[in-house]
């Protein structure tokens, strides 16, 4: 497929976005470029980071998805598997986002999940029993945690929360026999051993 294809995807330089993968996104990359793209972008992102003492740089990418939607990123980063930077990002930033815009929900999911996980909760960090505040902020920890400090504890403390949740949205499921809450159980479950997996990964250097 051409790069001047119509059916090409369109990539959009969001503008709150660190200027070192700004730029390393051109406006229609031809799709044979886009793996190469996604792994370029992800590490920029977090070599910028990283390297930065500015608390607003760091900020302003825990704050990415929020600024700009999922859009920019999923079109970045969402097929790559989960066992490399960019997907693991990827999967770092959705369970981030619905933690932030559905705290009650998370909240109440939690608490039906650490009955059956208890050994989670350490790993997660939440308060017992977990206020939406704390949740939302524990979870901007956590991300910021991946950019700033040690990238596989965040992610695997980012897998623990959505393996917890997934307990917890299962047994909300089962008592208001809702097929559509299992169908999310399932899928939180293989978020969380997506990022377990991508944290181990991590520690042992395999991340790329």
């Amino acid at each position: 497929m051409s790069s001047h294809d119509s059916s090409a995807p369109r990539f959009r330089r969001p503008a709150s976005m660190y200027p070192s993968v700004a730029e390393s996104i051109p406006g229609e990359p031809d799709p044979s470029t886009s793996t190469d793209l996604a792994h370029d972008s992800a590490r920029a992102l977090l070599d910028g980071v990283f390297h930065s003492s500015d608390p607003e740089v760091v900020q302003r990418v825990v704050s990415l998805a929020a600024d700009d939607g999922l859009t920019d990123l999923a079109a970045l980063w969402s097929a790559s598997p989960a066992t490399t930077l960019p997907g693991a990002l990827w999967r770092m930033y959705v369970l981030h986002t619905w933690v932030r815009r559905s705290g009650d929900e998370v909240a109440r999911r939690y608490r039906a999940g650490s009955r059956t996980v208890p050994g989670l909760r350490y790993l997660t960090g939440f308060a017992e029993p977990p206020e939406v505040t704390q949740v939302q902020e524990t979870m901007d920890d956590i991300l910021r945690g991946a950019f700033t400090g040690d990238l596989g504890l965040a992610l695997r403390r980012a897998g623990a929360v959505a393996t917890l949740l997934a307990h917890g949205t299962a047994h909300l499921a089962d008592d208001d026999r809702d097929d559509a809450r299992t169908r999310q159980a399932e899928r939180l479950l293989r978020t969380g051993e997506d990022l377990i997996a991508a944290g181990r990964h991590a520690e042992a250097g395999r991340l790329d």
